[in-house]
């Protein structure tokens, strides 16, 4: 009885002192792993940063995982070089999954690496402060029945619109006061709520602080974007106004939409701002992560069919499940209600 509790005894110790090998072994293969991973991260960068500008701004390094050579050690971090223009559909699908597994979580962690980078070379991108003083619009409009839309009021409106080209006036129009002597400041990098009731001016406001308003109306009053006025610059390149009618293709897809959108609008300063930043830190020495480089210098290709941008709008705005459904209109069944107006704000 002795031999044999003994001869358990032994099987046990050797079995608990083979697993504990066998951890310290894993762990020692892990830590192995991971030099040999940083080394030819390293290796792969230094790489890159001998390349002339123009390819180093195209050429970034995607990080995959591949399974390890004995189970125990799991998958293996692998570092490829890529040329961000001959991204397919599934490579940038799987940079999205990669970088935003949690859209509303890791758009805030991209964010923050985002503003991270550049401070830590110096960067400080522009800011706009609008602000608006006396701000005074009217307008002339019928009232009363002659405003309806009939038949009659339209063909008087015509004959009025003939009369008054040939300097004959014959409207009888009354002036409406649609703001009065408003005036604020929106500052940069905030976010301000517009409350009011309705018929009170709210959307005029915002289409006069866009630069969008009609030319029939009367603006008296001052508009600034960082001291400068409306006449001074083109507004419609620095803000944008969403309308609240969803005006689309409806025989395009959600997908279809958001690339036309985003091929009109082009890369903007984002080609520039990454140029300045790579400069920056090749000076510096410094090793951006692979996966936010590999997104900034996919988001900043020009001439592309289909763009990063536009699956990273879609995961964001939540379309991703139904980026292949047309959008749809009066004639055609598309996407819902809510989807439509997100796609409008994408």
């Amino acid at each position: 009885m002795d031999s044999n509790l003994s001869r358990s005894i032994s099987r046990s110790l050797s079995r608990s002192s083979w697993k504990m090998e066998e951890v310290f072994a894993s762990g020692r293969y892990s830590r192995r792993t991971s030099q040999i991973d940083e080394d030819e991260e390293a290796l792969k960068w230094a790489a890159i940063e001998k390349l002339p500008t123009y390819d180093r701004l195209r050429t970034s390094i995607m990080q995959t995982f591949t399974e390890g050579d004995q189970p125990q050690h799991g998958n293996r971090l692998q570092h490829k070089e890529v040329d961000v223009r001959k991204l397919d559909m599934n490579d940038r699908q799987q940079i999205i999954d990669q970088i935003f597994k949690v859209a509303e979580e890791d758009n805030e962690k991209y964010l923050r690496k985002f503003r991270n980078r550049i401070d830590k070379v110096g960067i400080r991108l522009p800011t706009v402060e609008v602000r608006f003083k006396n701000l005074t619009i009217e307008a002339d409009s019928v009232v009363g029945s002659r405003a309806l839309p009939t038949l009659p009021n339209v063909a008087l409106t015509i004959l009025e619109s003939f009369l008054g080209a040939c300097g004959i006036s014959a409207s009888k129009k009354t002036q409406i006061t649609i703001l009065k002597n408003a005036s604020g400041i929106i500052k940069p990098s905030r976010m301000a709520l517009l409350l009011g009731p309705p018929s009170s001016g709210k959307t005029t406001l915002l289409l006069a602080l866009a630069g969008k308003l009609d030319s029939e109306l009367r603006v008296r009053g001052e508009i600034t974007y960082n001291g400068h006025k409306l006449n001074e610059f083109v507004p419609r390149k620095t803000s944008a106004y969403i309308s609240q009618n969803d005006v689309h293709v409806g025989e395009m897809t959600v997908k279809e939409t958001l690339d036309f959108s985003a091929r009109c609008q082009g890369v903007g300063t984002r080609y520039d701002l990454l140029s300045e930043l790579a400069r920056r830190e090749k000076e510096a020495g410094i090793f951006p992560e692979a996966d936010l480089d590999l997104f900034m210098k996919a988001t900043a290709v020009k001439g592309t069919e289909s763009s990063l941008i536009t699956d990273y709008t879609l995961k964001i705005l939540g379309l991703d499940i139904c980026k292949d459904t047309i959008v749809g209109d009066e004639m055609h069944r598309g996407v819902s209600g809510g989807q439509k107006k997100r796609v409008t704000t994408g």
